[in-house]
């Protein structure tokens, strides 16, 4: 393990450490990180508001009543937290890189703001869905962020500006500066705008979403399919798109298809061999379990096992809802997303786990889903155990968590090394 971790300093940490300087990268991460707040207490609610427990949930329903307790957290708080993670990474990310740039940051934020809110679609009543500023349009507001920054610092070093006379106050003057680039941008990015209309894509994220996508059509639930999925939500969120949202899109009417005739089986026989491994609930309880990259494991030895007071802290907030199976507190705060010291097991986790989940159900070892469905929030080892109808299924969810952790250790005293360093420098 110490020669792993020497050869991950000497090898890995140099590339890494050359793509953090790079100023889009590290752009895009502070950005990322300045949705933290917002994260952890919408992972807090998330599990509030959907502890798997039917007592509790009666329990609440009763104090509060049927109609607040449903839409308290999904259709008010979520919406506040989760649900802006979009748009608060492209402000955070703009205004880093005008800092970069060595330019004034809130001219060149607002200019972002304008530019994404140019690309962004209306609903149906000529509306903005809240869909627009979430984690679903996070790589479209990365791209809004960077290019219209960049515009706005072209302008400014070849003196496309204007520059009022006299000794007029910063701020005033500033706006002034804006005012060209602001044009600019909002001629290339309503041309783009309507180019993209004209296509069968129609919006901005359905071009994204759309060209992501087409891969994933037709993948089934094979073991093959299912690695490619597996591997294209890491790979996604690691670039700052939601992979989960993508992969989900296509790949969730065939798993739920996979659950209704794995159930019709086992109620007809509970003993019968039933047709599919790969269900919603497998993804949800293997897949996903404890979030993206399996990644409670992770957050346990960031607690308990790094210096780093920063990732400690990060650790220990993602810990109880990572037992829930939400692990955003992880992805944007250590952060996974963006950060090249981690994107090896970020990667490699799942498809180790998924791939043991998959051969442990297809030798026998571990029955097959049973197709009852299973609150995504189930905390691991009950969640595997109600999948299955059998404490195997628990023991499974065990094993591949530990080891995820096993697989994760390393990278993470690596990148720990790294800040308790960036620590010492900064007291």
């Amino acid at each position: 393990m110490n020669n792993f971790t020497k050869w991950l300093e000497e090898k890995v940490y140099p590339v890494a450490a050359f793509f953090e300087q790079n100023k889009y990268l590290s752009s895009i991460q502070y950005g990322i990180m300045l949705t933290i707040p917002l994260l952890l207490v919408g992972a807090f609610a998330c599990i509030i508001s959907d502890f798997p427990l039917d007592s509790y949930q009666n329990l609440m329903v009763n104090i509060f009543g049927k109609d607040i307790w449903q839409n308290w957290n999904w259709n008010v708080l979520n919406p506040a937290t989760f649900g802006l993670i979009g748009i608060i990474t492209m402000l955070g990310t703009a205004y880093e890189l005008c800092r970069k740039n060595e330019i004034s940051p809130l001219p060149g934020v607002v200019t972002s703001l304008m530019t994404y809110f140019l690309l962004i679609a209306l609903d149906e009543n000529g509306m903005l869905s809240v869909n627009e500023f979430g984690a679903s349009s996070l790589f479209l507001s990365i791209i809004v962020a960077i290019i219209s920054v960049e515009i706005y610092t072209l302008c400014i070093k070849k003196n496309i500006i204007i520059r009022l006379p006299g000794n007029i106050p910063s701020f005033v003057q500033d706006q002034f500066v804006a005012l060209i680039p602001s044009l600019i941008c909002a001629i290339v990015f309503l041309i783009v705008r309507y180019l993209i209309m004209i296509t069968p894509f129609e919006t901005a994220s359905n071009l994204i979403y759309g060209l992501l996508q087409a891969p994933l059509t037709g993948l089934g639930t094979s073991f093959v399919g299912t690695m490619i999925a597996t591997f294209l939500n890491s790979f996604l969120w690691f670039f700052g798109l939601h992979g989960t949202n993508v992969v989900s899109s296509v790949m969730t009417p065939v798993w739920y298809a996979a659950r209704d005739a794995n159930l019709a089986v086992y109620q007809a026989d509970p003993l019968a061999l039933r047709p599919y491994i790969v269900t919603n609930d497998f993804s949800n309880m293997i897949i996903f379990l404890s979030g993206t990259g399996l990644t409670l494991p992770l957050a346990v030895e960031m607690a308990l096992c790094c210096k780093s007071e920063r990732i400690k802290t990060i650790g220990k907030g993602g810990l109880i809802p990572g037992i829930f199976n939400v692990n955003e507190p992880i992805i944007f705060g250590l952060p996974l997303v963006m950060n090249p010291v981690m994107v090896i097991p970020f990667v490699l986790v799942p498809i180790v786990c998924t791939s043991i989940a998959y051969f442990s159900m297809a030798l026998g070892i571990v029955p097959l889903p049973t197709g009852v469905a299973v609150p995504w929030t189930m905390p691991f080892f009950f969640g595997g155990w109600m999948m299955c109808s059998d404490v195997r299924g628990g023991i499974l969810q065990i094993v591949i968590l530990v080891i995820a952790g096993l697989i994760y250790y390393p990278f993470i005293k690596t990148l720990d090394k790294k800040y308790v360093e960036e620590e010492q420098v900064n007291k």
